[in-house]
């Protein structure tokens, strides 16, 4: 008999920050990570984690008795267990917590072969390119103090650098992407991320002042569900489109890419469906001529993104940004070509979390 899975542990981190941050269209005065811990009963284990709150928590809580049992290294069927339309919803916060699981899941696989993900999945590189996302809106935050956070972020080895826009006019946007310009020069490019800030007239009129500035890409212009708005934007204008940060599953992303909207998307394991699903994403964008560069948390998407041949960059945090990003035991950082090896000599992710330092941040279990 082979290892069955003998329980679902979970946990839910906060921490405040010291100042409030905004995109264009969301405020966060916080950040939350829910970690799952998959246990077999031959002891291995394997963890996952997501962003969310008590929704991805109660439905890791509902899932939890589906996987007991089960053979921990039967990822499709798993998958298929936990994806139940009717009791958990196709999209949205019930997806983060399949994608935790299976990324844990993931993670034991390669615990128990001694081989790293990015193994798994296929190695096709050694290394990967990597931007530093930054350039929040902050009460009181000024040009100067944008200009200093931005040329900090070059300083760490970035050859790529991505900022928000969409809460302020457009007009005040481009003074903070001309200031931003100025001040990391031209060996660094610059992409803009207006997280669904946009609606089609104004889309319009900031990727055409885009086009004037070499952006790199120009983000979430507009709601996830107008694709027929992508499209048209994506035809007006020369600056790539990217988007996906806020798809979910096999179904969504395809059809994203059948709508020829977009080059680029930002699949992220952490919310699509996790690894399993990813990978199936991956590979039809790769049979579109679709790129990838996931959304979301390095520690998992810079080995994804190493595995395939169309992955194109990795978005990088920092912990100025993520004070939970401490208690990541991998540390990954970005070499001096501007890119993230792939890891030597782990196994699974090869992350753990320092369980005393998050202590003070937990919210679930509550204390």
């Amino acid at each position: 008999m082979g290892a069955k899975i003998a329980d679902l542990q979970v946990y839910g981190y906060r921490a405040r920050h010291r100042v409030p941050y905004s995109n264009g269209r969301y405020t966060y005065d916080s950040t939350e990570i829910i970690v799952c811990k998959v246990i077999a009963d031959d002891g291995l284990s394997g963890i996952g984690w997501t962003h969310g709150d008590s929704i991805v928590i109660d439905s890791m809580l509902k899932i939890r008795p589906w996987l007991i049992g089960l053979d921990p290294y039967r990822m499709e069927m798993i998958w298929d267990v936990m994806y139940q339309p009717k009791l958990l919803g196709r999209r949205g916060l019930e997806t983060r917590a399949i994608s935790a699981i299976d990324i844990a899941l993931w993670d034991m696989m390669g615990k128990s072969c001694g081989k790293s993900v990015w193994q798994l999945l296929g190695g096709y590189r050694e290394s990967v390119p990597a931007y530093i996302a930054g350039g929040y809106y902050e009460e009181g935050k000024s040009l100067s103090d944008l200009q200093d956070e931005m040329v900090a972020n070059k300083a760490k080895n970035a050859r790529c650098l991505k900022m928000k826009i969409g809460k302020v006019s457009i007009a005040e946007d481009l003074e903070r992407i001309d200031a931003v310009l100025d001040a990391i020069g031209k060996d660094c490019s610059l992409m803009v991320d207006a997280n669904n800030a946009y609606n089609r007239i104004d889309a319009m009129k900031m990727g055409k002042e885009l086009d004037k500035r070499g952006i790199y890409w120009f983000e979430e212009p507009l709601i996830p569900d107008d694709i027929e708005g992508l499209a048209l934007l994506s035809g007006k204008i020369d600056t790539p489109l990217a988007v996906g940060e806020n798809e979910y599953t096999k179904w969504g992303f395809k059809q994203l890419i059948d709508s020829g909207a977009v080059s680029i998307i930002n699949a992220d394991a952490q919310v699509l469906g996790g690894i399993t699903e990813w990978k199936k994403v991956a590979d039809y964008a790769q049979a579109s001529n679709v790129l990838i560069a996931p959304h979301g948390d390095q520690d998992i998407h810079s080995q994804l993104v190493g595995s395939i041949s169309n992955g194109l960059i990795v978005e990088y945090y920092d912990s100025n940004l993520n004070s939970l990003l401490k208690a990541f035991s991998n540390h990954i950082m970005i070499s001096t070509d501007g890119t993230i090896p792939m890891p030597e000599g782990i196994e699974g992710l090869g992350v753990e979390f320092d369980s005393e330092l998050l202590e003070e941040f937990r919210f679930y279990p509550e204390k």
